[in-house]
């Protein structure tokens, strides 16, 4: 167990995720320090008493071209190896001071955490990487990465060790499926009300802050991120055809890190269009429905001109229903195409994901062993079996598979 344990924090979300874990039974004896990629949260978590850091900028330190931050644009690649810099002088500065013996790096994709990762790899330091089940009540946990990135990326073969009750995880999927026909609710999406525009203009103002004091911010936003607050389902909806048959292509996020990242062509519009192939050469209608965490612009402008283009349909039903009612369905790397597994449908996957590596033992290993068993977004309690089993999580590669709940 670990007694000395470093978040890196970037929103509120995982800050309130991280409470519940560490409130949890047997976490008591765990100190937990953050350090912060924004000077927002840096500001949150110290109104929130707790012990968190903001690196300063740095120099002298190289960024990967291919990291996320500098692939979204949300740093130029100056720019990121300053906060690569920053934070790898705070950790080798910090670490032996304070003897952290984890790191909890939620997504690691950033310029941030990957110098943090990289002082791990080279000092030996265990390292635990989150993420959004997507699936009700589930949490993703793994020692490498998320993602492609993931430790189950490259050794799948390890679902096969678990023992698995299909009768029971069928029993699962049927409830599971059934809720889901009823309401769908995808845990990340977001409104476009003031709420989010007064956000986005804080998030803008606290990057113009930390450039002023030289922190070394995840973000470099200027004013033109505000005319970018548009969502994707603004464009103009049809009304669905339920008796022809469809293939169906869930929208991600344009900036879907599954999409920058593990996707060779790299845009969800060029997904869309091999979509368009893919549904003409089966004859089928195709059918897509826009992401409700979508605020980029561009998108809806595109998905309207692409439409009359091709003479798809645009929607707003409810995913399972349409996933349900599809002949197939294509996806980038998105949970859905994990979805449309669970309701047994053919799924053609364009990006890399571990998903397509799965049948149906491999789908109940992942769905009852792999992922936690504990949502991410809810104020639940965190249960002590959990707790335990996030934190065997970072050593997967180093102990006896048949010892990992």
């Amino acid at each position: 167990m670990y007694s000395r344990i470093l978040i890196n924090i970037s929103n509120p979300e995982d800050y309130r995720f991280f409470k519940r874990v560490f409130a949890a039974p047997g976490a008591q004896a765990c100190r937990v320090d953050f350090v912060a990629n924004n000077l927002i949260m840096y500001v949150y978590l110290k109104l929130k008493r707790e012990t968190v850091f903001m690196p300063r900028r740095g120099h002298g330190r190289h960024c990967r071209e291919d990291n996320f931050s500098i692939k979204t644009g949300r740093l130029t690649q100056r720019q990121a190896d300053r906060v690569y810099s920053g934070f790898a002088d705070f950790i080798e500065r910090e670490q032996p001071r304070r003897g952290w013996e984890l790191y909890i790096l939620p997504s690691g994709r950033l310029a941030s955490q990957s110098a943090l990762a990289a002082h791990a790899r080279a000092q030996g330091i265990d390292v635990l990487y989150t993420g959004y089940g997507n699936i009700g009540n589930k949490t993703f946990a793994d020692p490498q990465g998320t993602d492609m990135q993931s430790y189950l990326y490259a050794h799948v073969e390890l679902l096969d060790d678990y023992a698995v009750d299909l009768d029971a995880f069928r029993r699962w999927k049927r409830d599971y499926t059934q809720a889901r026909m009823q309401k769908h609710v995808i845990g990340q999406a977001r409104k476009l009300d003031l709420k989010t525009v007064l956000q986005k203009c804080v998030q803008v103002a606290g990057c113009r802050l930390e450039a002023l004091l030289g922190l070394a911010g995840e973000n470099a936003y200027g004013l033109s991120e505000l005319a970018k607050l548009r969502k994707a389902d603004d464009v103009a909806l049809d009304t669905m055809d339920w008796q022809t048959p469809y293939l169906f292509f869930p929208m991600q996020v344009s900036t879907d890190a599954q999409i920058i990242l593990n996707y060779p062509q790299g845009s969800v519009i060029d997904g869309l269009k091999r979509a368009i192939q893919i549904a003409a050469e089966r004859g089928l209608k195709l059918v897509i429905k826009p992401h409700p965490a979508e605020i980029n612009q561009a998108i809806p402008a595109v998905l309207a001109r692409l439409r009359r283009e091709h003479g798809f349909k645009i929607v707003n039903e409810n995913t399972f229903r349409l996933l349900d009612g599809a002949e197939s369905v294509v996806t980038i790397n998105s949970t859905v195409g994990l979805e449309a597994k669970l309701l047994d449908k053919p799924v053609t996957f364009l990006g890399n994901t571990f998903y397509a590596q799965f049948d149906e033992r491999r789908l109940a290993a992942y769905v009852d062993h792999y992922l936690v068993n504990e949502d991410y977004f809810r104020d639940t309690p965190f249960s002590a079996a959990n707790f335990a089993k996030l934190m065997q999580r970072a050593r997967l590669p180093i102990l006896d598979r048949s010892e990992v709940a």
